[in-house]
């Protein structure tokens, strides 16, 4: 069995190739939206990409989004390159972080900027975010499809040719009642990434139908041979999981060598190779987080209310009942009304109208803000895949974990600098992967009673850029150059990698229900109980990190 993903290209008899695919999936109550992202290669000129939709999908649920939406996801949810820089031990106090400061609404009387009745009032930084979904006149035009007939007439009036064995990947798909969605694509307009590769945007649908399955192995006549699928599933109370294959958490909090700052994308690619050979057929949960954050170090603000609703939130919205949308501010405080017949002094009986009406109605927007900002709050997984022949014999499910997790995000300590490696039982997802590199103090000590191997953010004398590393286009990276076991310093087994150490942990199935006892968290350790990769230790990597950061600097 070939490799694939949701989409296959059909043009004039060239070869066209997907070689990976970003699918945002994000679940409100009964209702799906679903975008889909592919990258393409081949000629600069017309083709047709083919993806199935769900049977209740119609034009009116299909739209165009702008590629930034899904690249806002990927880079929020990506493994993150972390430099933390020890204290000066003759200063006191605590090490700060450079996450460590307060993102949250807390105003409760104003919007967009300032009260029109108090130009003087501040506002948090939510409530003047943009709150209106976004769509894009993109290089498709869109057709929804019911058999393989009409795909054939319609590929053949626009002198496109399917791909060899099209109709036998989409027999079970029309016979399971979905639909073929056709675009045809604008070859001027689409975005080219280098050579003959561009990149499509998104297109997203929405649906009320059950989706758990994607239909990934639908691409297998467009696979040019390695593919990425990247799964990323934004649901209201739960973190997710691939059920009908083994689901592992990512090695994560691993003091890495500090030439990898840069080249992130190479050395997660190589990790993520030496990770399949280990483990064959596994997929890796790459992040799991809520919304409203971003990780640890952050690479970006988290998700803005405008790209939640573009990726599906308006659809969700649009089935809500006036009043969920637009609710009843309720009478003003006592503080609020005082505040406001302040403002009025010296004022006409007309103007005192006027700023009454604006006051109330800027109540009312900003009790819609609240209540919009309230119920777009999401649990944010990234699940990632690579492969090749005969490695997805089915299309992967997803179902949802439960408990919360927590790993990656603890701090390194002690003259090693390391950090705990472990995937646990949480109050709140904060799962992320994250490889970290030290900054030794080097300056000579002069106090009498220092306080050393406190690790925190750059110091203010630091003068390098404060850029937060990702790794991204993974498909386009060269996966030998960096050899994960020349800069990895921390010791993991499982991988070969250092001293001797525990196993990764699998996020469980059902199947694996059957055979043990779920965990609080529902993840396991492949040899015996909870934890993560984190079970291994950071022995022996000390020494060399030091040495190493020395020299790199």
């Amino acid at each position: 069995m070939a490799e694939a993903t949701p989409v296959l290209f059909a043009g004039k008899g060239e070869k066209l190739a997907n070689h990976s695919a970003h699918v945002v999936i994000m679940k409100s109550g009964k209702l799906t939206a679903v975008t889909v992202m592919p990258d393409y290669e081949g000629p600069i000129q017309p083709f047709a990409l083919i993806s199935v939709v769900p049977g209740d999908v119609t034009a009116d649920r299909l739209t165009t989004l702008k590629r930034e939406f899904v690249d806002r996801v990927d880079t929020v949810s990506a493994p993150r390159f972390a430099e933390f820089w020890e204290m000066d031990p003759c200063e006191s106090g605590k090490a700060e972080q450079e996450w460590e400061r307060d993102l949250t609404a807390s105003d409760s009387g104003a919007f967009l900027g300032v009260l029109k009745t108090d130009p003087t009032k501040k506002v948090a930084k939510e409530l003047l975010l943009d709150v209106d979904a976004q769509q894009k006149e993109g290089e498709y035009q869109l057709d929804v499809l019911s058999s393989w007939e009409e795909l054939s007439k319609w590929l053949g009036a626009k002198g496109f040719q399917a791909p060899a064995g099209a109709q036998e990947a989409l027999q079970p798909y029309l016979a399971a009642g979905q639909k073929i969605l056709v675009a045809n694509v604008d070859s001027n307009r689409i975005e080219l990434v280098g050579g003959d590769r561009a990149q499509l945007s998104p297109v997203r649908f929405w649906t009320e139908q059950p989706y758990d399955t994607v239909p990934a192995r639908l691409g297998i006549p467009s696979s040019p041979g390695k593919q990425e699928l990247f799964l990323y599933v934004l649901a209201p109370d739960s973190r997710y999981q691939v059920t009908n294959y083994p689901t592992k958490f990512a090695p994560t909090n691993l003091t890495v060598d500090f030439k990898v700052k840069e080249r992130m994308g190479e050395f997660y690619a190589g990790l993520h190779d030496l990770f399949l050979e280990k483990n064959p057929g596994t997929f890796l949960a790459e992040f799991v987080w809520d919304s409203r954050g971003c990780g640890q170090p952050c690479a970006g603000d988290a998700l803005l209310p405008h790209e939640l609703l573009s990726l599906g939130g308006d659809a969700f919205d649009a089935k809500l009942p006036e009043a969920d949308v637009r609710p009843d501010p309720g009478p003003p405080s006592d503080e609020e009304q005082q505040a406001f017949e302040a403002t009025l002094a010296g004022k006409s009986a007309k103007e005192k109208a006027e700023a009454k009406k604006a006051w109330e109605e800027e109540r009312r927007e900003l009790a819609a803000r609240r209540a919009l900002l309230e119920r777009h709050q999401y649990v944010l997984t990234r699940l990632h895949y690579r492969y090749g022949k005969e490695e997805l014999p089915k299309d992967p499910a997803l179902g949802a974990s439960s408990g919360a997790i927590e790993g990656g995000v603890a701090l390194p300590e002690g003259k090693e600098g390391a950090a705990s490696t472990d995937v646990k039982s949480a109050e709140r997802n904060r799962f992320q992967t994250r490889y970290n590199s030290l900054h030794p103090n080097i300056k000579v000590v002069e106090c009498e009673n220092p306080e050393p191997y406190r690790w925190g953010k750059a110091p203010r004398t630091y003068r390098g850029l404060r850029k937060i590393w990702v790794a991204e286009d993974l498909t386009r990276k060269n996966r030998t150059q960096i050899d994960p076991t020349e800069v990895v310093l921390t010791s993991v087994a499982e991988l070969g990698l250092g001293a001797k150490g525990a196993e990764p942990a699998s996020v469980e199935t059902p199947a694996d229900a059957e055979e043990k006892k779920e965990s609080a968290c529902g993840c396991r350790t492949v040899g015996g109980g909870a934890g993560g990769f984190g079970a291994i230790g950071a022995a022996g990597a000390g020494l060399l990190a030091w040495l190493r950061r020395r020299r790199a600097r």
